[in-house]
């Protein structure tokens, strides 16, 4: 897992505040929710690329999650707001791999949790899996 940001790639930015639903009784962010803020950041970078996901579906296809990976160093509080940085680290023939970096606005050099996600390509009408377009590695590098 890369948990630094790559110098020559595109990193999408996005932020979220810390909800009171997104923690738990001890006012901890509760760690399924950021595999939500994965998708968040996921879903910006596809738009910042030109691209929502759902032109993608459009055009027929989707792109379920076959691997999902979070590291965490250290916690995020209610109210407190997340940096999320999100690139892509792989491309293979049918599939790919969103890392994500999570951090405090004010402490962009610590990173608080850290992951990925790999995604496969799915032709919509037969369900199958299916070779990444040339339209969408366009998108995806």
């Amino acid at each position: 897992m890369t948990t630094k940001r790559p110098q020559d790639t595109f990193v999408a930015t996005s932020c979220h505040r810390v909800l009171y639903a997104d923690t738990d009784a001890m006012g901890i962010v509760y760690n399924g929710a950021y595999f939500r803020f994965f998708e968040r950041a996921r879903d910006e970078y596809l738009r910042q690329r030109g691209m929502p996901y759902s032109a993608i579906e459009a055009k027929g296809l989707s792109t379920p999650l076959t691997e999902a990976f979070a590291h965490y160093y250290s916690s995020f509080h209610y109210d407190e707001m997340i940096s999320m940085e999100c690139w892509i680290s792989q491309i293979k023939r049918a599939s790919f791999r969103f890392e994500y970096r999570l951090f405090l606005d004010e402490k962009p050099e610590e990173t608080k949790v850290a992951g990925y996600t790999t995604l496969a390509v799915v032709d919509r009408s037969t369900q199958k899996v299916c070779k990444i377009p040339d339209w969408m590695l366009e998108l995806l590098k």
